[in-house]
C-alpha cells in the first residue's frame, strides 16, 4: 500500500527522563520516513495507515514495554508499533491544515516513546522528519441543502425522502476542489431559510442573526433576502464563511429539462427531470434512481438544442450553453441540475 522509505533511519535522542529505583538501559532505536502517503491508493476500509518505518527502543528489562505517540505539526496521535496510526485521524488532520484539495502536503513529524513497566518511565523521542501525504480526490462534495419557505415546495421538511422536493443542494463549481459550495436562484423577499448539513438532523445549519450568517448558532433566526431577485449563495467550508449576494447576469427560465443521449438516441424533449422548486421560480431540476449502462448525455432544456449544457467531467461538472457530452459509468443515479450555474451531481444510489 505504501512505497519504500525515502528517508534515513533517525537516531533516538537520550532519554528526557528516566523511570526510578534501578538503572534501566535501553536500547536505541531508530525512525524513518516512508514514500508518499496516497488516500487514492488506500481502501475506504483499512483502519490503520504506515506513516513511518520504526525500530522501537528495546530494554534489558523485559518488563518494560513501549508505547509510542506520533507528533503532526505539533499534534500527539497513537501511534502502533509497526509505525501506523489510524487512516481516519491522519486524513482529518489534513483537512483541518490544509482543506481537501488533493495535493500533496508535507506533515513535520516526531516519534515519542514512552518505555514503561506501568509503575516508571522513560521518554525517548526521535528527531524530525517529514511525512507527505496527498487525498484522494473527492467523487461527490460534502453537501449542504437550502429548506425554507421558499425552497422547494416550502415545507422545511428536512427528512432524507425530501432531498428535490424541500431540500436543494449547493453545487461545487470545481470539479477538482469541493471546498466551496454554490447556489444561484430566485428568491423573494420576506420569506426565510436555512442552509443544512445533514437531511433530517437541524444540528449543523446556517442561520442569521442581526443580518449577519451565523453558522450553529441556536438562536439564530431564518436567512432572508432584502428585495426579490436573484442571489448567489458561496459557502467556502475552508474559510468557513457563507455570503449572499445579487446575481446580475441574464437568466431565462425553462418550462422543462430534458437529458438527451446516447442511451435513448439523443432526443431532447425525452427523459425529463422533475423541477425541485415549486413555490419560487424554479431553476433546479432532479431524476432519481435512473439507471445507465454505460452513456454519454447532456441536459437540454424545452424540448430543443438551443439550450444545452456539457462537461467532460463525471459525477460532477459545470455543464456550459454546447460543451462536452457528459461521460456516464454504469450505475443507478440521482441526477440533479441547476441551469443557472449548469451544474449538476450524478449521485451514486
Amino acid at each position: 500500500m505504501l512505497a519504500s522509505c525515502t528517508e534515513d533511519f533517525k537516531d533516538w535522542a537520550e532519554p528526557q527522563s528516566n523511570p526510578q529505583g534501578d538503572v534501566i538501559n535501553f536500547g536505541n532505536g531508530s525512525v524513518a520516513g516512508v514514500g508518499l502517503i496516497d488516500f487514492a491508493e488506500i481502501p475506504d476500509t483499512e483502519e490503520w495507515v504506515k506513516v513511518c518505518d520504526i525500530n522501537v527502543p528495546s530494554s534489558n528489562d523485559t518488563n518494560y514495554y513501549a508505547e509510542p505517540t506520533i507528533l503532526l505539526n505539533g499534534t500527539s496521535f497513537v501511534l502502533r508499533t509497526d509505525g501506523t496510526m489510524r487512516a481516519e485521524e491522519l486524513k482529518q488532520f489534513v483537512i483541518s491544515q490544509f482543506g481537501k484539495a488533493p495535493e500533496v502536503r508535507e506533515l513535520e513529524a516526531q516519534v515519542k516513546t514512552v518505555m514503561t513497566n506501568g509503575t516508571t518511565a522513560a521518554t525517548i523521542v526521535s528527531d524530525k522528519f517529514p511525512v507527505s501525504v496527498v487525498l484522494a480526490p473527492a467523487t461527490l462534495p460534502d453537501l449542504w441543502y437550502l429548506v425554507g419557505s421558499c425552497i422547494g415546495d416550502g415545507s422545511w421538511g428536512n427528512d432524507p425522502a425530501n432531498v428535490g422536493t424541500a431540500l436543494i443542494p449547493l453545487y461545487a463549481t470545481n470539479a477538482e476542489d469541493f471546498s466551496v459550495l454554490t447556489y444561484v436562484g430566485y428568491f423573494p423577499a420576506g420569506q426565510g431559510f436555512k442552509l443544512i448539513h445533514k437531511p433530517g438532523s437541524w444540528d449543523e445549519q446556517w442561520g442569521m442573526t442581526a443580518g449577519a450568517t451565523v453558522k450553529n448558532d441556536g438562536s439564530s433566526g431564518n436567512i432572508e433576502v432584502p428585495a426579490d431577485g436573484y442571489y448567489q449563495i458561496t459557502y467556502d467550508m475552508n474559510a468557513e464563511t457563507l455570503t449572499i449576494t445579487p446575481y446580475t447576469e441574464a437568466v431565462k427560465v425553462f418550462g422543462k429539462m430534458g437529458m438527451p443521449g446516447d442511451y435513448q438516441g439523443w432526443n431532447p424533449g425525452a427523459n425529463l427531470m422533475s423541477p425541485m422548486n415549486t413555490v419560487a421560480e424554479n431553476h433546479d431540476w432532479i431524476l432519481k434512481n435512473v439507471t445507465y449502462e454505460a452513456t454519454s448525455l447532456k441536459f437540454a432544456a424545452d424540448g430543443s438544442w438551443a439550450d444545452n449544457w456539457g462537461a467532460d467531467t463525471f459525477p460532477v461538472g459545470l455543464g456550459t450553453n454546447g460543451g462536452a457530452n457528459i461521460p456516464i459509468d454504469a450505475g443507478t443515479f440521482t441526477v440533479v441540475f441547476n441551469d443557472i450555474l449548469g451544474a449538476y451531481y450524478f449521485i451514486q444510489q
